[in-house]
């Protein structure tokens, strides 16, 4: 097995390492990699313009392994923090490259915040897996189409995976959002004594609110999220989520599409009246659909947006119906129609029953 360290900074060092610096490094990566949770699936794409200057490519290729150029790798991560004209990207911190490497695998490691280990012995000095956004880890197992991902950022630097490791995603944002609201229905996203909890199901209902209210969905957010809020008390995000779970990516964009697709729901209400929403526990939480079942009654109400629409769609023709006093008395009779001053014009606001 092959360990190598380099300093990557405006330049690059190769660190040389003794044995026992070896030994602490072997623990290193055995800590980082343990965060399983925080896994993005990627692939290599071979059929791409560019994939033979993936590090991922050009080392399993290499004939030669004991004698491998891992300065290569190095420099390419250097040049891909760096912007067009050459000067490093402010926004990229500097850190440590760690590369472990057999003749059929590598794990290439990045440690951006050294604090946490002891710069001359590589000695873990702190809990690595407290910290949130520090260290990135790329593992190649053989297998073009599996190369794992680990970034404790909100979101898996694209940098990383795509620019340094030439990387591409094998999910996309609909298989993820499908595959974790199919993971919540089946109570199958979070560990059995997570759903065993008397609150589970304010749990599971935080969760699809997580959902409805961002743009990004993130497993280490969510987790913070539910020790916020009050309805839970965990450690590790390991306590968490399931084994199930790791199917999905740690981090990827939510699917408007996807969600509407599943929280869709018709609601009949008579023969003639059904109503359509694009995501019934939306629109129950932010009370635009209202329900008085001791009056037997639905309550909509119009957004100001869509307001002149309504009314444009509306106002003619209850005008025309209210003004004749049969057709008044018997939709008066028939539908409960309560008049509210909602146009300047004491006409309809509707609520039907049965």
């Amino acid at each position: 097995m092959n360990i190598n360290v380099f300093d990557i900074t405006d330049t690059v060092t190769e660190n040389r390492l003794d044995e026992s610096q070896k030994q602490n490094i072997l623990k290193i990566f055995e800590e980082l990699t343990k965060e399983r949770d925080l896994i993005t699936h990627c692939y290599l794409d071979v059929n791409t313009e560019y994939y033979q200057s993936s590090p991922i490519y050009y080392f399993k290729e290499s004939n030669n392994k004991e004698n491998f150029d891992f300065k290569r790798i190095a420099e390419d991560l250097l040049k891909a923090e760096c912007k067009l004209d050459g000067s490093r990207n402010s926004t990229i911190r500097e850190g440590l490259l760690f590369i472990k490497s057999d003749d059929t695998s590598i794990t290439i490691m990045k440690l951006e915040k050294l604090e946490v280990i002891d710069k001359d012995s590589y000695e873990i000095k702190s809990e690595l897996g407290k910290e949130r956004d520090y260290f990135k880890v790329g593992i190649f197992a053989g297998n073009y189409e599996d190369v794992k991902i680990i970034d404790k950022n909100k979101t898996a630097a694209k940098y990383w995976y795509q620019k340094f490791l030439g990387l591409e995603r094998k999910r996309n944002s609909d298989d993820n959002t499908q595959d974790i609201v199919n993971l919540i229905n089946q109570d199958k996203l979070f560990t059995d004594d997570v759903v065993n909890k008397g609150n589970y199901n304010e749990i599971k209902r935080y969760t699809e609110f997580y959902l409805f209210d961002n743009k990004k969905f993130d497993k280490s957010d969510l987790f913070d999220e539910l020790n916020n809020s009050g309805l839970l008390e965990l450690s590790k995000e390991e306590e968490l989520y399931s084994e199930e779970s790791k199917q999905i990516d740690s981090d990827f964009d939510i699917s408007e599409k996807i969600l509407n697709n599943n929280y869709q729901k018709k609601i009949q209400t008579s023969r003639e009246v059904t109503i359509t929403t694009k995501n019934y526990l939306e629109s129950i939480r932010d009370n635009e659909i209202i329900f008085d079942e001791k009056n037997k009654e639905i309550i909509i109400v119009v957004n100001d947006e869509y307001l002149p629409a309504v009314k444009e769609i509306l106002r003619s023709e209850w005008i025309i119906i209210m003004e004749r006093n049969i057709f008044k008395n018997w939709f008066t009779k028939k539908f409960r129609i309560k008049f509210y001053k909602v146009f300047k014009q004491p006409i309809y606001w509707v609520t039907v029953w049965r």
